[in-house]
């Protein structure tokens, strides 16, 4: 079997995904943010994941149900005109999307000083064994891979459990920039409260309390 054709057997097994014919990306949410990475950063939650993490803090960001339908180019051009650092893309998984390509080498055009930091529940080993998301790779300079394991959660830095593996591709992003204190952002959108950030508060008193979850 060819990559392309191990590529495309990849995701029509392991994902459900938005007809390419589309060209959408399906949205949790998004919103600048200084607690998911180091400096101002555009956070782009997708929505899907079919990985289930046990106690992972964002179920709602499983479904492939679709929520918000943006192109990768309306997503860069929000991206572009944002007062940012840099972007991180989490979710969900974004390498569940089918067009994280597209959206990725559009990003890679603007040269952000503090770059791109990916999370995924797929292992680095998953990831070289696909034409595609191994390509990814290639415009992401922090990946933080690997599944959710509640049992090695973790309350400092960037990875939610010790099993996960920070990759850096680039000089742009310092470990020590990775390796910071787990904080929270609260904020109001439409009436609404939300949360983002590594809260070690129970999602379940939060979901309680009427607070969004990003």
């Amino acid at each position: 079997m060819c990559e392309k054709d191990l590529a495309s057997t990849f995701y029509n097994k392991h994902t459900l995904r938005i007809s390419r014919l589309n060209k959408l990306m399906n949205i949790h949410a998004y919103s600048i943010s200084k607690v998911n990475g180091p400096g101002n950063r555009f956070v782009l939650w997708t929505q899907g994941c079919s990985k289930g993490c046990s106690e992972c803090f964002n179920p709602l960001t499983w479904s492939f149900k679709e929520n918000i339908l943006l192109t990768p180019e309306q997503i860069f051009e929000l991206i572009k005109n944002s007062d940012i650092d840099g972007v991180t893309i989490t979710g969900g998984d974004p390498l569940e999307q089918e067009d994280i390509l597209s959206l990725l080498m559009l990003i890679s055009t603007l040269d952000l000083r503090k770059g791109v930091i990916l999370f995924t529940g797929y292992s680095i080993d998953e990831i070289n064994k696909d034409f595609l998301l191994r390509k990814s790779l290639s415009y992401i300079d922090v990946l933080i891979d690997g599944r959710y394991e509640k049992d090695k959660k973790i309350s400092s830095g960037l990875r939610g459990s010790e099993n996960q593996n920070i990759l850096y591709f680039s000089d742009k992003i310092k470990p020590d920039e990775i390796m910071i204190d787990q904080e929270i952002e609260v904020g109001m959108r439409d009436d609404k409260i939300y949360v983002t950030g590594f809260p070690n508060i129970s999602r379940k008193i939060l979901r309680e309390l009427g607070v969004i979850i990003k």
